[in-house]
């Protein structure tokens, strides 16, 4: 305003000396005429102040707009950090050591040192907004072990879709030490499926249902967790099998004692099943499994029980085709393709107790003990395409851990008797195995 007050004031000035310097010439003029030229300047200085107002009130809308579009630039670089913020990144550098009774290269060198695995992992929330994500490197492979968005529709209320764990049997391993057991082997723990599942929490109970589309991302078996699979690249016998779990149906309901206490005890109760697609024969089998488990968590021990049945009802090519016989089901995990009884129970108990300790840089000590035993339904092989019988498989894993901050060091006495064929050989005896996982978490 004080800007058009001076150029007005400038204006009227100009007006002012350009009439007093012209009034010898006025005075000969005619009066009307006189008024006239008046009255056109001070047309003019209006229209100037006019065209000032306008570029003044153009360059205040700019500036608004201007601000406008500086506060909403804001607002979005704030919502994206508060979402990196609720973000938590994740990974795990690991190196093992492995001594096997049964190599003659262990024997002659004292065992092996090698890379574990890698990985890189992010679990966040936005808003109702969910996701996780985990992908994994080893030597020589490489593959996401879950991927998923999810959203928060109520507080007892969540939604997941991708690559999401199914929920069976005892969460979220299903053992409580570092190797695994044999229905983690055997697919029915701690396994990852597309499709999409709802969990639902009211007090001391929790429901979950899921459907899954496949049963991996791609047909290979460089995944985790086992599942049935159709890789020509890596067949058990002549040729693999090629069957592929679609189109599944899972459920699990648990209900927890002592919730809210340091004494719990959840039993759960849970069942899968849906197609089984044989990609060579072009025809649908079928598939179900059920479980009841038992988890227990008392101060500083931990138990885990879970009794599991199941069967693969399999359209597989003849078996003079594939060299694999019908009563195995060839599955794969971890870039390895096994078999396991087409029809059966599997059995597992764990025991754990963890200590905190105040030894320097030590501050906590883990012992742990699974055992697990399948009991196929009629005649079973690991080996020779599933041609034969063997005695039914076992598997034990003794062990602790030791923490240290961000390290941490697995020491595991790993047992078994035909075990899959995933462990040891398949002799009818029992051979060991000492491991060694030690890295860092970040």
């Amino acid at each position: 305003m004080a800007q058009r007050s001076f150029k007005a004031a400038g204006l009227a000035m100009g007006v002012t000396g350009t009439l007093a310097f012209a009034a010898p010439a006025l005075a000969q003029q005619d009066t009307e005429a006189m008024q006239r030229q008046l009255d056109a300047l001070r047309a003019q200085v209006e229209r100037m102040e006019q065209q000032l107002n306008a570029q003044q009130s153009t360059a205040t809308a700019d500036s608004d707009q201007a601000s406008s579009q500086t506060r909403d630039l804001a607002k979005e670089n704030r919502s994206l950090i508060e979402s990196i913020q609720d973000s938590q990144f994740s990974g795990t550098l690991q190196l093992k050591g492995v001594y096997n009774d049964w190599d003659e290269v262990d024997k002659d060198t004292a065992g092996d040192m090698d890379f574990g695995k890698f990985t890189l992992g992010v679990d966040g929330q936005h808003d109702d907004f969910l996701y996780a994500f985990e992908y994994r490197f080893y030597d020589g492979y490489q593959f996401l072990k879950k991927g998923w968005m999810g959203y928060q529709a109520t507080d007892n209320d969540t939604v997941k879709v991708g690559l999401v764990q199914t929920p069976f049997g005892n969460m979220d391993y299903g053992y409580l030490g570092w190797y695994g057991n044999l229905p983690y082997l055997a697919g029915f723990n701690d396994n990852q499926n597309a499709g999409i599942k709802w969990d639902h929490t009211q007090g001391a109970w929790d429901t979950s249902l899921a459907f899954f589309k496949s049963d991996q991302l791609g047909d290979g078996d460089e995944h985790y967790g086992a599942n049935a699979v159709a890789d020509p690249s890596n067949p058990v016998g002549n040729s693999p099998q090629g069957n592929s779990a679609e189109n599944q149906l899972a459920a699990r309901v648990a209900y927890t004692f002592g919730q809210g206490t340091d004494y719990t005890t959840e039993i759960n109760f849970s069942a899968k099943g849906g197609q089984l697609y044989n990609k060579q024969t072009n025809e649908s089998g079928s598939n179900w499994q059920a479980a009841v488990g038992l988890n227990g968590s008392y101060g500083n021990w931990y138990t885990l029980l879970q009794a599991t049945a199941y069967e693969y009802a399999a359209e597989n090519p003849a078996e003079s085709t594939t060299g694999v016989s019908d009563d195995v089901l060839e599955i794969g995990a971890f870039g390895f393709s096994y078999l396991i009884p087409a029809k059966g129970q599997t059995y597992s108990a764990s025991v754990a107790y963890s200590m905190d300790v105040n030894w320097g840089d030590i501050d906590n000590l883990y012992f742990y003990n699974d055992f697990s035993y399948i009991s196929p339904n009629g005649d079973y092989s690991p080996v020779n395409g599933g041609f034969g019988n063997v005695d039914d498989p076992m598997l034990n894993d003794l062990g602790m851990k030791v923490t240290a901050g961000p390290y941490y060091a697995w020491f595991s006495v790993i047992s078994g008797k035909n075990a899959l064929n995933y462990f040891g050989p398949v002799d009818g005896d029992w051979h060991t195995s000492l491991q060694t996982n030690f890295g860092l978490n970040f």
